[in-house]
């Protein structure tokens, strides 16, 4: 009775955790097809940046946030929610930010239990802050920060991954003056990215760059050789002949660098 009883609430726990899994992976596909949907809507429009930003703190189960990009040497909000800094502010850099605009592959900056510059008001300690880079025309010049005032637990590594293929999105948004006419449909872009893993939208928001696959690979921190499976993978889901023909598609969705 007792190896039963057991075998029986290891099976409960399993069969919980799968659970979890599932949950936390259709999160991840529910936030990337949201924003793409969202970003071909709507384009740059500040109610768009803003429900973006709320998306990604929802997925996060996070409170605070702001959406920045950098112009004349200092951080300019675009979006913000929480007790932080508003749209139309400008920040100066402090330590952290730097680190997290670095150039090169960067991943995102997690850090725990912290005095936050990002917070306004008398209590700026909060309990987790993640920093996500934008990459904008080939530099780290835009930033997602999502911060918690309360303990929280820190991102799993799908969870980040998802975050920089957000980030890409974000920064493609940015970077490029959107034309509504050249656009694809709403909806048949967001079910066209909802197919691609959060490492293949990164890679394919890359494409219109023109970038090698050492670039590409460069910028995402991984080597040519799988930037090029990716690619296929790409062309193989979206039904694309060849790279070209997928950089076009990627700058129609709004994807472009």
């Amino acid at each position: 009775m007792t190896n039963a009883t057991s075998f029986t609430s290891d099976s409960a726990r399993a069969a919980r955790s799968r659970y979890r899994q599932i949950e936390s992976s259709a999160a991840r596909w529910r936030l990337l097809a949201d924003a793409a949907l969202i970003a071909a809507e709507q384009g740059q429009r500040p109610a768009a940046l803003a429900a973006m930003l709320a998306k990604a703190l929802a997925f996060l189960s996070l409170e605070d946030g702001l959406l920045m990009v950098l112009q004349d040497d200092a951080l300019q909000v675009l979006a913000s929610q929480g007790p932080v800094p508003p749209v139309g502010a400008r920040l100066a850099y402090a330590a952290a930010m730097q680190a997290a605009l670095q150039p090169g592959p960067q991943a995102p900056l997690v850090r725990q239990d912290i005095v936050s510059p990002l917070r306004i008001g008398r209590e700026q300690r909060v309990g987790l802050e993640v920093l996500v880079p934008l990459c904008l025309d080939g530099k780290h010049r835009g930033m997602l920060a999502l911060l918690s005032a309360h303990p929280a637990p820190p991102p799993s590594a799908d969870d980040l991954t998802t975050l920089q293929a957000l980030g890409a999105l974000l920064a493609s948004l940015l970077a490029t003056p959107r034309q509504a006419s050249a656009r694809a449909a709403a909806p048949e872009a967001a079910a066209m990215l909802k197919l691609l893993t959060p490492r293949e939208l990164q890679v394919f928001a890359l494409l219109p760059s023109g970038d090698t696959n050492a670039d590409i690979g460069e910028q995402l921190g991984i080597a040519g050789g799988t930037v090029k499976v990716h690619i296929e993978r790409i062309l193989h889901k979206l039904d694309l002949r060849d790279r070209t023909q997928a950089a076009v598609r990627a700058a129609d969705y709004g994807l472009s660098t």
